[in-house]
């Protein structure tokens, strides 16, 4: 932000030539700091500028307030100090030299654009958007990084509104706007708490900058601040079918949102995709996340499936109860006794209860005896113990009924 001595030399040169030629209308540097100031400049363009800067302070005793003579001396002795990075003693002495109105007016703006550059840099803001806002101002037709100063400073100052508005000026007036501006109007519209506007910012700039999957991802979670979960989950579906989100942990919140929004179906095609592309490791939580949607689905071939998969990943029998529970609700007895089979040869997490649904099983196809045993067997877990005992009670009943139709029909025959 702050330029070099080099820069400065040059700007010296010009106010000499401004202050030899005199100013304000019949006002003129006198003839003593003239000298001075040329002895200065000399030593400057020599890079001596301690000895500039003592050739300047000496040139201050005599001087009056707010006349030529202080603007013009204080305006050097701030350039100088400038140059020795001297910054809270340049903005001392160019305050001083421009508010004193006496420079030429090309060189008050300059000096006013300097004052906003060195007190942004000291991380005054307040004062930088003072100075930079009368600057801006003075130009007829300002450019687009000129607009961009103030709106940093005003986002600086949470002055979200005119940062906004001094960011579009400065994109409008631009033939290629820098991506930091786009940055900047998001930021400000997020702060303030205007989603919809942040939503507009985000997508001009996914249009701009489709390759930059972070976009992408910003105005999906911005839809969900919205509460238009739709609009979020279209967002990253069209982001990976341009192949632009490839991130493990953006695929996986693209998928959770699909089955989060009660459409676990389109949630386990693109999970399914994704572990098929290799865009997801296939790995157990990922297979599960599979099979929980779709059961979610009711797609229970593709779930039952997937647990066989899981299974086999994790080295568990607890997949294969979840299995045989599927096949339970469904009244299907044989698979779901062929599942607890296969769970059983496993270690389980909670061995009662697949002992208790093998009991189930069991004696759903009449084997009775088996079926008691079984039972007997998830009773001696504390977790499956009253559930057990209520299936074994259940169970006598049943066998009782089947024996009394087993004795009617033998009687009958």
């Amino acid at each position: 932000m702050i330029r070099k001595t080099g820069h400065w030399v040059l700007m010296v040169g010009v106010l000499m030539a401004f202050v030899s030629a005199g100013v304000s209308g019949e006002e003129n540097v006198s003839g003593p700091i003239y000298e001075g100031l040329k002895e200065a400049q000399k030593l400057m363009g020599e890079d001596r500028l301690d000895d500039a800067y003592d050739e300047i302070d000496g040139l201050r005793e005599d001087l009056e307030a707010d006349t030529i003579d202080q603007a013009v001396v204080l305006q050097m002795l701030g350039r100088v100090e400038l140059s020795r990075e001297n910054y809270p003693q340049a903005i001392q002495h160019l305050k001083v030299s421009h508010d004193t109105g006496k420079l030429p007016e090309q060189m008050h703006q300059q000096v006013g654009r300097m004052l906003a550059q060195l007190y942004a840099s000291e991380e005054q803001y307040q004062q930088a958007l003072k100075y930079a806002r009368a600057w801006l101002e003075s130009q007829e037709e300002p450019k687009p990084q000129q607009y961009m100063f103030l709106a940093n400073l005003m986002a600086q100052t949470e002055r979200y509104d005119g940062a906004m508005a001094m960011a579009n000026r400065a994109i409008e007036a631009s033939d290629d706007p820098r991506e930091s501006w786009f940055q900047l109007l998001v930021a400000s519209s997020f702060q303030q708490g205007d989603y919809r506007q942040t939503a507009r910012d985000l997508k001009r700039m996914v249009r701009r900058w489709p390759e930059k999957p972070d976009y992408w991802k910003q105005l999906a979670n911005i839809y969900v601040q919205l509460d238009d979960r739709d609009s979020g989950l279209a967002v990253l579906q069209l982001a990976w079918k341009s192949g632009v989100l490839e991130e493990e942990g953006s695929i996986r919140s693209m998928i959770q949102l699909a089955i989060n929004r009660g459409i676990p179906e389109r949630g386990a095609r693109l999970l399914d995709r994704a572990l098929e592309q290799g865009a997801l490791p296939t790995e157990a939580d990922y297979v599960e996340l599979l099979a929980n949607a779709w059961i979610s689905a009711r797609e229970y071939k593709d779930g039952i499936d997937s647990l066989e998969r899981l299974a086999s990943l994790r080295d568990s029998g607890d997949p294969h109860v979840r299995i045989a529970n599927l096949h339970i609700e469904r009244g299907r007895w044989q698979e779901a006794e062929a599942s607890l089979r296969s769970a059983q040869e496993s270690e389980l997490e909670k061995p009662g209860e697949a002992w208790v649904l093998l009991g189930i099983a069991l004696t759903e196809q009449e084997d009775f005896e088996g079926g008691f045993e079984a039972l007997r067997k998830g009773r001696a877990f504390e977790d499956s113990r009253e559930r057990a005992q209520r299936w074994i009670q259940y169970a006598q009943q049943l066998q009782k009924q089947h024996n009394w139709k087993q004795r009617n029909q033998s009687e009958g025959a």
